[in-house]
């Protein structure tokens, strides 16, 4: 099955369990854990799975450090807010990427309203949320470190970038 069909179907089955809500009470505060319950189910969902994926691709590598990838992989989408775009958005969103990404690009903006304008704005967010999701981050004070790592999720692989950023980008890219 295609990723992308993988992807839609994850997002309308996603549920949040018990052992899911420990698992983010052990690696986040509860200031970290707010933005974190911010994120709307899908994403909720799927940072949870980039960050048991994470861990797994870390078990035995000495060099990184296992709770700063974590609260990253947790964190890692935290730009794209509960209630800011519609799974319908969403989902025209990545056909756009997948056909026209140049352009859906240029043509995504910030702000809600009518249809259009809400679909802008999800384009927007596909393209901006590691950059927006640092910015909130940073307002909340949190490492510098972390934030650097979160926006540059997206970016291209560098040599001798932190080895928790190349897992982060690993484990999203299998999730």
């Amino acid at each position: 099955m295609n990723k992308r069909v993988k992807q839609v179907v994850a997002a309308l089955t996603a549920r949040i369990d018990e052992s899911d809500k420990g698992f983010v009470d052990k690696y986040l505060n509860k200031a970290q854990a707010a933005l974190f319950w911010q994120m709307n189910l899908p994403d909720q969902r799927h940072a949870l799975n980039v960050a048991y994926t994470a861990r797994k691709l870390a078990a035995d590598q000495a060099d990184v450090d296992q709770q700063l990838l974590i609260k990253c992989a947790l964190l890692h989408d935290v730009g794209k807010v509960k209630g800011d775009v519609s799974t319908a958005d969403k989902i025209i969103t990545v056909i756009l990427d997948t056909f026209a990404a140049q352009w859906a690009k240029s043509w995504g903006k910030m702000g809600r309203g009518g249809k259009i304008d809400n679909l802008r704005h999800a384009v927007y967010i596909y393209y901006n949320h590691a950059a927006r999701g640092a910015a909130m981050l940073r307002a909340a004070g949190l490492p510098q470190e972390l934030i650097e790592i979160v926006a540059r999720h997206h970016e291209a692989p560098v040599v001798g970038e932190p080895p928790e950023l190349t897992l982060l980008k690993m484990a999203d890219s299998l999730n």
